[in-house]
């Protein structure tokens, strides 16, 4: 008795240790005919509680695959995104659960894999076209960054600048501004209704410059005032809630103020060591202590941002 008594108490302990299922999607409508589909959510991270040990994330905060803009119009629809192969299924039946029309176009705002992992999945099974940025597809092919595709995911149709669609008495922009979190962000701005999805160079946490992919800390400053001369009131992030145009303007203060803070360590000699330099740059006042990619930042970018700060005359 006493033995079955203690089996179940470690099966329940087993149980107890195990990281909650993933949330499903979730979809919200932004403006009339603009969606935003989000999720699903997991505290193991982006990629979900997958495998046979799947393990929380170590900040223990809710984590989620990249948000897809869903463009409605007569002619069909336009997403920006496409999160992991995996995610396809429920991503086909959340947009379904919007509009009857069928899917035309796929637009990626940068490379990682859960914003364009489920490229090759929709272009290969659907048939959906997919467009992006010339870095963008260079990053997917493995010539840069650490987050790579399959070739099969990689776009079929590229732009420099700019680029435009036409659908259904639509039009919609993406535009490259310059290098930010990688070298091929994307903006896709949909100018009649006054909103952008930005990608992962606006969210809500603290910006992870992936200088692998070419991200650059001080090119990030100069690409959002860019992003600041467009006519917009509405932000679509790459990850987290709907943001505002006031959330853009102090975030790029924010992001002035850590780049003044970091030139600071490293002219008064702070060395180039992880735990200092985080204490040096007060992420707490920044509001970027705690979010779902601090950690992200701290492990893939800090050191190679203090180089980054060392070479400023």
């Amino acid at each position: 008795m006493i033995r079955g008594l203690a089996l179940l108490l470690l099966s329940v302990a087993a149980v107890a240790q195990q990281p909650p299922p993933d949330k499903p999607m979730t979809v919200e409508k932004i403006k009339e005919g603009l969606y935003v589909i989000r999720g699903p959510f997991s505290v193991c991270g982006t990629q979900g509680c997958r495998g046979a040990s799947p393990k929380p994330a170590a900040d223990g905060l809710m984590h989620e695959a990249g948000d897809v803009a869903v463009r409605v119009t007569t002619d069909g629809v336009i997403l920006v995104d496409d999160k992991f192969s995996w995610n396809v299924p429920e991503l086909l039946e959340k947009v379904k659960s919007v509009t009857s029309q069928p899917i035309r176009y796929i637009l990626n705002s940068h490379y990682h894999p859960d914003h364009t992992g489920a490229n090759a999945a929709t272009m290969l099974a659907h048939g959906f076209e997919v467009i992006a940025q010339r870095n963008l597809r260079d990053e997917i092919l493995g010539k840069g960054g650490t987050l790579r595709n399959e070739p099969a995911a990689a776009p079929r149709i590229v732009f420099g600048d700019f680029g435009a669609l036409y659908l259904g008495g639509v039009k919609v922009q993406m535009l490259y501004l310059g290098r930010a979190h990688t070298s091929g962000d994307t903006f896709v701005y949909f100018p009649d209704l006054k909103a952008v999805h930005t990608g992962d160079v606006l969210m809500d946490g603290a910006p992870f410059i992936d200088y692998r992919g070419g991200g650059s800390a001080l090119a990030w400053v100069n690409t959002l005032h860019k992003l600041l001369e467009l006519d917009f009131d509405t932000v679509i992030p790459g990850h987290g809630p709907i943001l505002t145009r006031q959330y853009a303007r102090e975030y790029v203060k924010k992001f002035e103020m850590m780049n003044e803070r970091m030139i600071k360590l490293v002219k008064a000699g702070v060395p180039r060591d992880r735990d200092r330099l985080v204490a040096g740059l007060k992420l707490d006042d920044l509001g970027w202590a705690h979010t779902d990619s601090t950690d992200t930042f701290i492990e893939n970018s800090i050191t190679a941002y203090y180089d980054e700060m060392a070479g400023v005359k």
